[in-house]
């Protein structure tokens, strides 16, 4: 019961962290210390992003989405058609630990099918959507990944038996194990889905996605679906409950909403919510002051401009970057 309890609270956490991020952008535009902070004015002839017009971007998300663990404790929504480096968006915007995990677990799912991949198999994206939807169950060691599939199920097949991949089934599902150095196990999944399950996950790996299947959709879901429906929708959405560790505060972190809306110009525009649990306007001054000594002299410049404020409980952080500034967060192709 205990357990249970503390799952539920999460998922309140996460579900508040939903609503809070919107309030406190509102509330924190009257008196920020910073012009940084407050949402600017759509720009003139602007329209909507491509994520919440695009038919097809809509039809993979709700896709996805249907496979969202409802007792997930943390949950990222990325639909950048570029990947971002987790951990250098970490740094720049004051992330904790948990939530550079979601946005790496991408990449080293990427970097992980480039190793295996024979020269003359398609590249992973030839395949998959670069829409990902990224869950943490409370006893999950690492994230579990979702993507869908851009081509019929029967060449998704092919494109994991050319990987050196093993079918099995497994509770009803469609699990491809490795059968050489590959740390997932590839779950095919109703409304062709591709799930990534680390192997390091004890057992199959296979509890959340069998409660997203059998259980109705969470409070999470349905905020999380109205969210990336709206026409600005954020390219990049994520939620996480704690207490979490955060590397640059000596308290912890209550939840994290972490959100990237693209710029008409191809910049970003990345904005920051943490629950704190003790003094957000230390807080707030700690992140304001950080330094980022390990990182390139770009790096250390983006860090420096973001923006924080203290209101009520939380931390607000903004910081908008040019196209050129944009760019040291990507991967390098």
């Amino acid at each position: 019961m205990a357990a249970m309890l503390s799952g539920c609270a999460r998922q309140g956490l996460i579900a508040a962290a939903l609503l809070m991020g919107t309030a406190c952008k509102d509330e924190a535009s009257d008196s920020p210390p910073r012009e940084a902070i407050p949402a600017p004015p759509s720009p003139p002839g602007s329209t909507a992003k491509p994520s919440a017009s695009d038919p097809a971007a809509g039809e993979r998300r709700g896709r996805l989405l249907a496979w969202l663990d409802p007792e997930a404790v943390s949950v990222a929504y990325l639909g950048m058609p570029v990947r971002l480096r987790g951990d250098a968006v970490a740094v720049v915007y004051g992330l904790p630990p948990r939530a550079e995990e979601l946005l790496r677990a991408v990449t080293d799912i990427d970097a992980a099918l480039e190793a295996v991949r024979p020269p003359d198999a398609p590249t992973a994206d030839t395949w998959l959507s670069a829409e990902t939807l990224v869950t943490t169950a409370r006893m999950s060691r690492r994230p579990l990944v979702m993507r869908a599939l851009l081509v019929p199920r029967e060449q998704a097949i092919e494109r994991l038996e050319a990987l050196g991949l093993e079918r099995k089934e497994v509770d009803a599902f469609e699990i491809w194990e490795p059968r050489r150095v590959f740390p997932y196990r590839v779950v095919l999944l109703a409304g062709d889905v591709a799930g990534f399950i680390p192997t390091s996950e004890p057992g199959t790996g296979l509890p959340p996605l069998i409660a997203a299947r059998d259980l109705p959709a969470s409070e999470v879901e349905t905020q999380l679906a109205e969210l990336l429906a709206t026409p600005d929708a954020p390219a990049v959405a994520l939620f996480a409950a704690g207490p979490m560790l955060h590397l640059d505060l000596d308290q912890d972190v209550l939840s994290v909403r972490f959100e990237v809306r693209r710029s008409p110009d191809g910049g970003l525009d990345g904005q920051v919510v943490l629950h704190i649990d003790g003094d957000p306007s230390a807080a707030a001054a700690t992140l304001e002051g950080r330094k980022a000594p390990e990182q390139s002299d770009g790096i250390q410049q983006l860090v420096e401009r973001a923006a924080y404020l203290a209101d009520g409980p939380v931390v607000a952080g903004r910081l908008q970057l040019s196209r050129a500034d944009a760019a040291q967060l990507e991967v390098e192709h």
